[in-house]
């Protein structure tokens, strides 16, 4: 006698069956494709938080320990969003890095929920800084914020309508904090948005697998080859 096993099914898996009838979205093209760079700088790297942590009083090994997860996945998701931000290049797609940091010197215009929390990056700062592997080129945009989403506050929404973008690919950092706000608005907005899941990371691997997951079971999301095929494709077919 024999016995079938039925296959395990998770929830992401009922949510993906939940389109009736999807409407396909415009092609994907050079003319109405952006990349979106988010938060890639020194504020999120994990060599940012142990100064802090040490500086608070927390013992330096103990706080070593505490981040070596999240730093060998910032680690990969920084390589991966290189990646994808060279092939954006390469095939004419504009890169638009998001960064994190007042208007101002004395940082009167930091968001209301930043300054409760004492966030304030004047210009200069060096936790302002964008990381070296996914730095801007003289010609490429860049948009600040002080607040978690990159279209609150922004000239973001303007600008993209602006360039004709329909189609945004987002890389950058924290997968379930600003990368997923901002996914989420630019979804509202009527923008076809998908994270590369390999070029994100957040600081818990739970959230990270829990957000990541919740947006591919939308499609929302694509590997970085998968990113970086596209663009080439875009490339050859203009």
């Amino acid at each position: 006698m024999t016995t079938s096993t039925q296959p395990a099914i998770g929830i992401n898996d009922v949510l993906a069956t939940s389109f009736v009838n999807p409407k396909a979205p415009p092609a994907a093209t050079l003319d109405n494709t952006a990349l979106l760079l988010i938060d890639i700088q020194h504020l999120a790297e994990p060599s940012y938080h142990v100064k802090n942590a040490v500086a608070a009083g927390l013992p330096e090994d103990a706080v070593q320990a505490a981040l070596s997860d999240y730093e060998v996945r910032f680690n990969a998701a920084v390589v991966q969003a290189a990646r994808v931000l060279d092939a954006a290049r390469s095939a004419g797609i504009p890169p638009i890095h998001v960064k994190i940091q007042a208007l101002s010197c004395q940082g009167r215009d930091t968001s209301q929920l930043h300054s409760r929390l004492g966030w304030n990056f004047p210009p200069g700062s060096p936790a302002t800084e964008f990381l070296e592997p996914t730095r801007p080129k003289a010609d490429e945009i860049v948009i600040t914020k002080t607040a978690s989403g990159a279209f609150t506050g922004t000239s973001l929404d303007t600008t993209l309508r602006n360039m004709g973008i329909e189609h945004l690919i987002v890389v950058g950092f924290m997968t379930d904090e600003c990368v997923e706000t901002t996914t989420r608005v630019a979804l509202d907005y009527g923008y076809i948005s998908r994270v590369v899941s390999d070029a994100t990371t957040t600081y818990h691997l739970e959230s990270y697998q829990s957000t990541i997951g919740k947006l591919a079971s939308y499609g929302f999301t694509l590997t970085a080859d998968e990113a970086i095929a596209e663009m080439k494709a875009m490339a050859e077919q203009a």
